[in-house]
C-alpha cells in the first residue's frame, strides 16, 4: 500500500481502527491476493448480479445500447453527418458537370475552357474543406459519443466487453477461431481488463474515487 492511500484509512478512524492490525500481513500479499480481496471488500456493498456471461444478460444489456443508439443526441449527430455528406456530394456532382464542360469548351475557346476548370477545381475544394471534412468529422463525433456513452452505461466487466471496449485488441483475428486464438484473446482480454482496473485504482488524491 502506498504511503498516500494508507494517509487516507488512517484518517478514518473506525477504518484504521479495523486494518491496523493486519496492515503488515497485507503488504504480503501477491497482486493476485489484493485482487481478490478487492473484489470481496467491493461485493458487500456493489456486487453487480448481472456481471455474469448469460445470454439473457447479454440480450437487456444490448436494449440498453440500442436505446442510446436511437437517441435524440446520436440521431441528430447522424443527421448532421449525412447532411454534409450530401453536400460533398452535390457540390462535388457539379464541378464534375463543370469540368466535363470545360474540357468541352477549350476546343472552342480556351479562355472559357480554363475559367470552368478553374470554377471546378475550386468547387471540388469547397466540397472537400467545406463538406466533405466537417462530415467525417460529424460521424466520428458520433460514433465517439456513442462509443463512451455505451461505456458510462457498462457495470461490469462483461458489459465492458460488449460495449465493444476490449474490440480491435491486436490478437483476435477476423474469421473462424481455434482454440488457440481463442485462449490468446481471452488472456489480452484479461491483460486489458487488469491494466484498466490498475488505471482506476490510481487515483493519487482520491478526486475521481470519492463522493464528495
Amino acid at each position: 500500500m502506498q504511503p498516500e492511500y494508507l494517509s487516507y484509512v488512517e484518517q478514518d478512524a473506525t477504518l484504521f481502527e479495523v486494518v491496523a492490525p493486519v496492515l503488515p500481513a497485507l503488504r504480503s500479499l501477491s497482486a493476485e491476493q489484493v485482487e481478490t480481496l478487492v473484489f470481496y471488500l467491493k461485493s458487500l456493498h456493489s456486487y453487480y448480479p448481472s456481471s455474469e456471461n448469460h445470454v439473457a444478460h447479454l440480450e437487456r444489456f444490448s436494449e440498453r445500447l440500442k436505446t442510446i443508439r436511437e437517441s435524440a443526441e446520436q440521431t441528430t449527430l447522424q443527421r448532421k453527418a449525412s447532411a454534409k455528406l450530401f453536400k460533398a456530394m452535390a457540390t462535388g456532382a457539379v464541378a464534375g458537370v463543370l469540368l466535363a464542360v470545360g474540357g468541352v469548351a477549350l476546343l472552342g475557346s480556351a479562355q472559357w475552357g480554363a475559367v470552368l476548370i478553374a470554377a471546378a477545381v475550386g468547387l471540388f475544394v469547397l466540397a472537400e474543406v467545406r463538406f466533405g471534412k466537417p462530415a467525417l468529422e460529424a460521424a466520428k463525433e458520433q460514433d465517439r459519443r456513442y462509443f463512451l456513452e455505451c461505456i458510462r452505461t457498462a457495470r461490469a466487466c462483461n458489459e465492458l466487453d460488449w460495449s465493444g471496449l476490449f474490440s480491435y485488441n491486436g490478437v483476435t483475428q477476423p474469421g473462424p477461431q481455434s482454440d488457440a486464438a481463442l485462449e490468446q484473446t481471452r488472456l489480452r482480454i484479461a491483460a486489458l481488463s487488469a491494466q484498466l482496473r490498475n488505471a482506476l485504482y490510481n487515483d493519487e488524491y482520491m478526486q475521481y474515487s470519492a463522493h464528495r
